[in-house]
């Protein structure tokens, strides 16, 4: 019986040491219009993960300047509001100012850097509507769900 009882319970603590690995970590919640905040709970959450301690979650409290969809006209928000936030919090714009401020890019650096951006946008935009539709069988190529 006593051999039972031991067994059974090196098997509750197998158990119970295989589910605590399981677990999920996550950190409190960000402010994810915070550009530096973002990257530094990423670096943590990447350093967790490398070090084998399983996943993690993010969560990122955003501000969204539109509506859901075409759908949403977004009406539960003035303008106002709206327009508060992106002078108060918008994360380009702070990040823009950390480079300008901080003498590591130039307005001019800054605009050659969008314009750039836009013509990648527009390349891969063009590619979409240019190339043919993917066969149906493609529907669930990478999907792990």
């Amino acid at each position: 019986a006593q051999a039972t009882a031991a067994a059974a319970a090196a098997a509750a603590a197998a158990a119970a040491a295989a589910a605590h690995r399981h677990i999920v970590d996550a950190a409190p919640a960000r402010d994810g219009m915070d550009v530096l905040a973002v990257k530094a709970a990423g670096e943590k959450a990447i350093a967790h993960c490398r070090a084998g301690k399983g996943p993690y979650i993010l969560e990122m409290k955003t501000y969204r300047y539109r509506g859901h969809s075409m759908s949403d006209p977004a009406k539960y928000r003035t303008r106002e509001e709206v327009q508060k936030m992106r002078d108060e919090k918008d994360p380009i714009e702070h990040v823009r100012d950390l480079l300008i401020q901080g003498k590591h890019a130039s307005e001019d650096d800054l605009k050659a850097v969008d314009k750039e951006i836009k013509q990648i946008v527009n390349d891969a935009a063009d590619f979409a509507r240019e190339s043919p539709e993917p066969a149906l069988d493609e529907l669930w190529t990478d999907i792990y769900a």
